[in-house]
């Protein structure tokens, strides 16, 4: 019912007045709030009618089975644990987030005794906390599959169907080689980087936003561990219970710190994946970061690099930082500032390195020579998924320990030189295609610069086997589609928060 003062159009929906502050709108995929975003988390906390009966029903059920579980044969913390897991595997950032700290931090937790709890709730499996991320993250990409409608489109089927036929092809050469075990954690690694991208460019900007956030504090924290590693010596560490030869390894006579991941390596393609994705949003025009937390993340990621030694991290960035340059062919000033940057970048990673002592290439030329062993005993289709890389040297391995140190390498030992040389050839036409695209469209240089620095350290590591590497340039991945996503309905260009 309208009022004689109402001068709306008929049909219009009726205005918002200030009596109704509590009433929220739908915008670019994200719910806003007229009181502000710090209304939304008050909003959710205040269950409605239903959910406060459903919790008053799960809770003496709950407690009912924490309290049987030592006479049933099951941990009494058993039912605590996988509560949180469905609650996480529902909610896309808080699982996310989930996801992103068990693979970014597993010695953290390992140190905290997380993983020893989370372990022995399923029987002292000290590996279910790994295996518990790796189901969020399935359970997310199954629910961003429905939600998105992709499961209703015919290139999308087969798409899929293409994927599945050649999976399930060489995980029964694999089986045949080596083992189910072992081909489980080779399929493992190479499709739960792929589910979390697919989940990752589904989200709203907000969402991605907070992501990268979260993904910042975790540089942090591993920046004061690695410092901290440091302080406390090798030796130390050791006696805490640290693998030598692992979690502490040397190049030359410089200790190899790996922060809260596993080990050096790991810890510096992590951050270098940061730094690149950082570094990139200045180069790239409109989405200079000015988000406090994210500058702390980038001088934490710098800091891990150079800790770490890892110069697969540093190559990374190098040749992802260069390809973005040369991107960027509009001239002027910005252009020339946006070189500078780059060389500035470039050259503060080897004055690093070179204080650090870490420059030699000797490791390069037994890289070459383990190469060219590897490849003399090349089959045409391989030995199968798992048979080569980090699934060699899981704790479920039934075969020898093949380490590569070069995905390409990996690939054809595991698919062949037929899939290894068609995976070269469409990581080519991709980097082509962005270069024509980044004329005309900033973020096309952004993901050039992810795709090219992550095609550049795939020659000296499996770089595609470290997932928090990996899930941390699928959030600049995201981030980069949702910011080139075109311009308001004004004409103007989209105005996002924390950028200028």
């Amino acid at each position: 019912m309208t009022s004689e003062t109402d001068t709306r159009r008929p049909g219009a929906p009726a205005p918002v007045g200030p009596e109704d502050p509590a009433v929220v709108r739908e915008h670019d995929g994200a719910i806003v709030s007229r009181l502000g975003r710090w209304w939304l988390p008050i909003a959710a906390a205040v269950a409605p009618p239903q959910r406060r009966r459903w919790l008053l029903i799960a809770a003496p059920v709950l407690l009912a089975a924490m309290v049987a579980g030592p006479f049933a044969g099951f941990s009494p913390v058993l039912p605590v644990v996988l509560v949180v897991l469905v609650v996480l595997a529902v909610r896309t950032v808080p699982g996310l987030a989930f996801v992103m700290i068990v693979l970014t931090a597993p010695l953290g937790l390992w140190f905290l005794g997380v993983e020893g709890l989370v372990g022995n709730a399923f029987g002292g499996r000290e590996y279910a906390l790994s295996i518990s991320a790796t189901l969020v993250a399935g359970v997310l990409f199954a629910k961003t599959v429905l939600r998105q409608g992709w499961w209703n489109r015919r290139r999308h089927h087969l798409t899929a169907g293409v994927a599945l036929l050649l999976l399930a092809a060489w995980s029964l050469i694999g089986i045949a080689h080596h083992g189910v075990a072992q081909t489980a954690v080779g399929v493992r690694l190479l499709v739960v980087p792929l589910m979390i991208v697919l989940v990752l460019v589904a989200l709203a900007l907000p969402r991605i936003t907070t992501l990268v956030t979260v993904m910042s504090w975790l540089l942090v924290a591993n920046a004061v561990a690695a410092v901290a590693e440091l302080a406390v010596g090798p030796a130390r560490l050791v006696e805490w219970g640290f693998e030598e030869g692992r979690a502490v390894r040397y190049i030359g006579e410089t200790f190899r710190v790996p922060g809260l991941t596993e080990f050096n390596a790991e810890l510096g393609i992590l951050a270098g994946a940061y730094l690149l994705g950082y570094v990139t949003l200045w180069l790239t025009r409109g989405a200079r970061p000015t988000l406090w937390s994210w500058h702390a993340g980038a001088a934490a990621a710098v800091l891990c690099l150079a800790l770490s030694t890892s110069r697969s991290g540093a190559l990374l960035v190098a040749a992802g930082v260069l390809a973005c340059v040369v991107s960027n062919r509009s001239g002027g000033a910005a252009a020339r500032r946006a070189r500078l940057v780059a060389l500035g970048v470039v050259g503060a990673l080897a004055a690093a390195f070179g204080a650090l002592g870490a420059t030699g290439a000797t490791s390069m030329f037994d890289r070459f020579t383990n190469w060219s062993h590897l490849l003399g005993d090349l089959t045409l289709w391989g030995g199968g998924i798992g048979s080569a890389g980090a699934a060699t040297s899981s704790r479920i391995a039934s075969g020898d320990q093949i380490f590569v140190d070069n995905y390409y390498v990996s690939l054809a030992l595991q698919f062949g030189p037929v899939v290894a040389v068609a995976v070269v050839t469409a990581l080519g036409f991709a980097l082509v295609h962005l270069w024509r695209r980044a004329a005309d469209e900033p973020t096309a240089g952004l993901h050039l610069a992810i795709l090219a620095g992550l095609a550049c350290a795939c020659l000296v590591l499996e770089a595609w086997e470290y997932p928090g590497a990996m899930m941390c340039l699928a959030l600049f991945v995201a981030y980069g589609r949702r910011l080139g996503a075109g311009p308001t309905p004004a004409g103007a260009p989209a105005q996002l928060p924390g950028h200028r």
